[in-house]
């Protein structure tokens, strides 16, 4: 197993500033892996770009040209190289479109046109309004080809706008794009299909609109979990930002070219073999582990995006299958969206917070067993705050509550839920 594994850290891990509050994101430098890394390092250098959303604008962009194959199988489930990003700027000054302009000029160059119909991917900017426009976008005519589609929502506010408008079904859409399969609309006069096509989005918005448009729904309904979620901010101040060199953009763009030829001669990427399997075994726990609260249902597909993301750092090395180095470099910036994450949507949950406490606590001390009253010492003495962490706690599964014999009177006690519980007995305090 690789030494240099990075795993998204949780709330107690994450580097905090003097006041407590979650510190600003750090790019590891393991996530800027193979020539997607390389385009972020070149198309930040020198200009007001966050290396970090050029390199996740490459990778959505990357996995949009490569397509609904080859597929990656997870027992009976398909997963394809298909990203979501939203970059989250600070502010409106945060310089989100300028991540977008130096991955444009290479992925335009490097693009496979269709064989079929000898049309290169649509790409288009501000049209997620409604479920029958995306689906038309993509829809089955005859002797149609190209069914790949990436999405550029430079105001992604607007997009969370129309999906709270009554009937409109674009979320839902969302969903099932992101999961593959066939799409469908219902509507009576002009049905559409679209056979799984590939669908990929980036948007781009900022921190308070984010806060204020994001619904319960779109937290607790999965369609937040299927984004990457990442912050990014003004790299800088240059009057005069550098352009990339011509012969350079060629030169990454045929790097590109060549990944992408390499990938329409796969069926299926797989490990590569068993060390590689046996590391992404040990990840898997803690992946599996996940949050609670706001932050849990927003980073609550950790182990399909890893998988996915290793894929396409894969595929843009021209490898067949997934070697340790693709899975470090996923589970690296996995760590990044994480860190985003947390400081976009981890400290508005108290609850959360005091869950991963108790959690916390469990994890330090196995054996441990936890009264009412040493969970309040624990938590403090917020009465309702304890409840609630206990009611959470108890639905998502995660501890055990059993009731103990005492001299004279029974009590309640928590454990983790995988220690074993003795049966009852009694005890003299």
């Amino acid at each position: 197993m690789s030494g240099s594994t990075a795993l998204p850290k949780s709330l107690e891990e994450l580097s905090r500033d003097d006041a407590g509050a979650v510190s600003w994101p750090a790019l590891p430098k393991a996530a800027q892996h193979g020539v997607a890394g390389e385009l972020s390092e070149i198309g930040a250098a020198g200009t007001e770009a966050d290396p970090a959303g050029v390199l996740v604008t490459a990778l959505t962009w990357a996995s949009a040209l490569i397509g609904a194959k080859p597929v990656q199988y997870v027992g009976d489930t398909d997963h394809y190289a298909r990203l979501f990003c939203v970059l989250v700027g600070a502010s409106s000054k945060a310089r989100k479109g300028t991540t977008e302009y130096p991955v444009r000029r290479v992925m335009r160059q490097a693009e496979i046109l269709d064989p079929i119909s000898d049309e290169g991917m649509r790409v288009i900017s501000g049209g997620l309004s409604s479920a029958e426009g995306l689906i038309n976008a993509v829809r089955d005519d005859e002797g149609s080809g190209d069914q790949r589609l990436l999405c550029i929502e430079s105001e992604f506010g607007r997009v969370l706008r129309n999906m709270q408008r009554q009937g409109n079904t674009l979320g839902d859409l969302i969903k099932q794009a992101w999961d593959g399969g066939d799409l469908h609309t219902l509507t009576k006069d002009n049905p559409l299909t679209a056979s799984n096509p590939h669908i990929c989005i980036v948007g781009h918005i900022t921190q308070d609109e984010l806060s204020t448009l994001l619904t319960h729904g779109d937290i607790y309904g999965g369609l937040g979990n299927r984004f990457l979620w990442c912050c990014i901010r003004r790299n800088g101040k240059f009057p005069h930002p550098r352009r990339i060199r011509q012969d350079t953009v060629a030169d990454l763009a045929g790097s590109f070219r060549k990944a992408f030829e390499h990938a329409r001669t796969l069926e299926v990427v797989g490990w590569a073999d068993e060390s590689v399997k046996r590391q992404w075994a040990e990840v898997y726990d803690e992946l599996s582990e996940g949050e609670h609260g706001v932050l849990g249902a927003m980073t609550g597909r950790s182990e399909a995006q890893v998988l996915r993301l290793a894929m396409v750092y894969t595929l843009l090395d021209r490898k067949t299958n997934i070697e340790s180095v693709h899975l470090d470099a996923a589970l690296a910036f996995w760590d990044y969206c994480g860190q985003s994450a947390a400081y976009l949507f981890g400290h508005d949950d108290p609850v959360a917070e005091a869950a991963a406490k108790v959690l916390k606590h469990f994890k330090e001390f196995k054996d441990a067993e936890l009264s009412r009253t040493e969970l309040g010492t624990l938590l403090g003495r917020d009465t309702q705050l304890k409840d609630k962490v206990i009611k959470r706690l108890l639905a998502n599964n995660q501890i055990d509550s059993n009731e103990v014999r005492t001299a004279g009177r029974t009590k309640t006690v928590y454990s983790k839920k995988d220690k074993k519980v003795k049966k009852p007995e009694l005890r003299q305090i």
